[in-house]
């Protein structure tokens, strides 16, 4: 891992200072013509080169392919087991080495992102957060951080021992999850990195990204600083039932929303938030909040601004409503048909029930 002494506010120097400590600290040390021998492969690769990518002021970044044979070699100590060091081939390779492998690699290819994307981060100017209303996920200039929370029960898969493991199988909410991260990706092109986190890993530059933040247990461990200044509803626990409501105030009036049900216990109705505003940090980043009572209320709150049938429109209504506000806050009831949630259609008034903005204040 990388030290703490690092400065995160320098990537290309983390990224040769990382590489650097592979080589002389990891196992057993090299130098840079043997690493580079190692590393060549079938294809030419030269001492300096290694030595270009270990100097921060050299401008240097090395490939991605490179960065794989980088997580290939040092992923395990039996690299280093015979006379001259190798990379392993795949059928070598344990689970272990694997996962450690693709960690090692994403470590690295995070490191090269965040180093591409500074020089773009400082000409980046600052904006409106509503500026590009039509697409409410259009983040441009940084990186994006998506932050979802850890499901209180995730399936056996989710751990790393597990011969199936899947590293996401251990986020809640992964519809809204899933189709956040597809639009996001869709909206942004040239972003140089999207990475989905947990709230525990949202520390460092990550907390320095735009962010999106997905689900109800996510928003109130991160929305309470990151969203300071958006009046979001309170979640409250409902005794007994396992379930939560939303209560928020306009002027001096309070009401509470709460899920709805038939006879039968199924859920049709739930209740969705979607918030956006400035990051309180960095002035040019973004931050967009996903909620709702159950997971169907977040995904329905995204598909709002994600179903090709009726994110046109909705994101028109936002224009509308709160015109060029640098922040606003709405609470939709989410129509839930056969266990799925739909895109509630924000033209309806029926479906607001509660606005919020920097321009407009609150409203029911």
């Amino acid at each position: 891992m990388v030290a703490d002494s690092d400065y995160l506010s320098i990537p290309a120097r983390r990224l040769s200072e990382r590489l650097r400590d592979l080589r002389e600290h990891e196992f057993e040390p090299l130098t840079q013509k043997q690493l580079a021998r190692v590393l060549a492969g079938r294809e030419s690769l030269s001492s300096p080169t290694v030595s270009l990518w270990e100097n921060a002021d050299s401008d240097r970044l090395p490939p991605a392919a490179r960065l794989a044979a980088y997580a290939r070699l040092f992923c395990t100590s039996r690299s280093f087991a015979s006379a001259e060091p190798r990379l392993l081939s795949d059928d070598e390779l344990t689970e272990q080495e694997r996962a450690r492998e693709a960690e090692l690699y994403g470590e690295l290819m995070e490191l090269r992102e965040q180093a591409q994307s500074t020089e773009a981060a400082a000409a980046s100017p600052a904006r409106s957060v509503l500026e590009r209303r039509d697409s409410l996920w259009h983040l441009p200039g940084q990186a994006i951080s998506i932050i979802c929370s850890d499901a209180a029960d995730p399936p056996a898969y989710a751990d790393p021992s597990h011969l199936n493991y899947s590293r996401y199988a251990r986020y809640a909410d992964l519809d809204a999850v899933v189709e956040v991260y597809g639009q996001v990706k869709a909206d942004n092109p040239e972003t140089p990195m999207i990475r989905l986190l947990s709230p525990r890993e949202l520390v460092r530059d990550f907390a320095l990204n735009h962010l999106v933040v997905v689900g109800g247990a996510a928003v109130y461990n991160v929305a309470d600083y990151f969203a300071q200044d958006i009046p979001l509803p309170e979640a409250e626990s409902v005794p007994g039932t396992g379930t939560h409501l939303f209560r928020c105030r306009v002027g001096s009036e309070e009401k509470t929303f709460t899920s709805s049900r038939d006879d039968d216990g199924v859920l049709t109705e739930d209740v969705g938030l979607i918030a956006r505003g400035r990051h309180p940090n960095m002035p040019d980043r973004t931050v967009i909040v996903l909620s709702g009572i159950t997971s169907r209320g977040v995904h329905g709150a995204a598909l709002g601004f994600i179903n090709r049938h009726i994110k046109t429109g909705n994101e028109g209504y936002i224009r509308e409503a709160f015109g060029h506000a640098d922040a606003f806050c709405m609470m939709v009831r989410v129509p839930v048909w056969k266990n799925v949630a739909l895109p509630p259609n924000l033209w309806r008034p029926d479906v607001r029930l509660y606005e919020w903005s920097s321009a407009t204040g609150a409203r029911w």
